[in-house]
């Protein structure tokens, strides 16, 4: 997602990409044609966005909020938000400023950009950052971290367990190498398979979300309880 950030909003602010790895932090900038540094690049910046992996996020955020200057906005980027973004909170200096978001898109190339914002500690910046979010192109929508893990429980959650509940299916059918599967395809399914493989590129993230929203295992019940009943629906009735 920093990568997809950084070709977003490069063109609408004096973007700086920093990385503990230099070398990335370089590359990313020569392709979205802005600046690089190290961590330390953060002590002038009036926002900062981490995008890290959800679990290296509070020790990220501690580290970098230190270097911040007063009055700046932190902005993590997570799937998840009950229970991660507390822990932030506490450990940001009361000078700071923090706001949760979560971009739903993987690429900077898509038409549909949806993000969500979750206000924590937000002051005068949520408009600010809004405008900005919009101007890169984004579809923002506000809510609290329990609606945002509701939401994503019943539409995200879902889909991908939907998806890989499919990919299994598909395994025990004999067809562990999707491309066996090319010769028969209609174009919708084509479709749900080119979602499959994106899925399979992105299997650490995908985990994570079903393992730590809080609503993640309701979510899963719903499924396939109504799985169940629409396998009932179609059993041929008994003579």
């Amino acid at each position: 997602m920093g990568r997809c950030l950084a070709f977003l909003l490069g063109k609408h602010c004096d973007l700086t990409v920093c990385s503990r790895d230099p070398r990335k932090a370089k590359a990313l900038a020569r392709k979205a044609g802005t600046k690089a540094a190290d961590y330390r690049g953060c002590e002038k910046k009036d926002v900062v966005f981490l995008a890290v992996p959800t679990q290296d996020l509070v020790e990220v955020a501690s580290k970098v909020s230190n270097l911040m200057p007063a009055g700046a906005l932190l902005v993590d980027v997570s799937s998840i938000k009950c229970g991660i973004v507390e822990v932030i909170e506490r450990s940001l200096p009361e000078r700071l400023y923090y706001i949760s978001a979560h971009p739903l898109f993987t690429s900077h190339r898509v038409r549909l950009k949806n993000a969500m914002l979750v206000p924590v500690r937000a002051g005068q910046w949520m408009e600010r950052l809004r405008q900005l979010l919009v101007m890169a192109g984004m579809e923002v929508r506000e809510a609290s971290a329990e609606e945002h893990d509701m939401i994503m429980a019943a539409i995200q959650v879902t889909h991908h367990f939907a998806l890989l509940s499919l990919r299994e299916s598909l395994r025990r059918a004999g067809f562990r190498d999707l491309k066996e599967l090319e010769p028969f395809m209609t174009h919708s399914m084509a479709k749900t398979i080119g979602a499959l493989r994106l899925i399979e590129s992105n299997m650490e993230t995908i985990e994570m979300i079903q393992e730590k929203n809080k609503y993640a295992q309701s979510a899963r019940q719903r499924f396939i309880e109504e799985a169940k009943r629409l396998d009932e629906r179609y059993r041929p009735s008994s003579a």
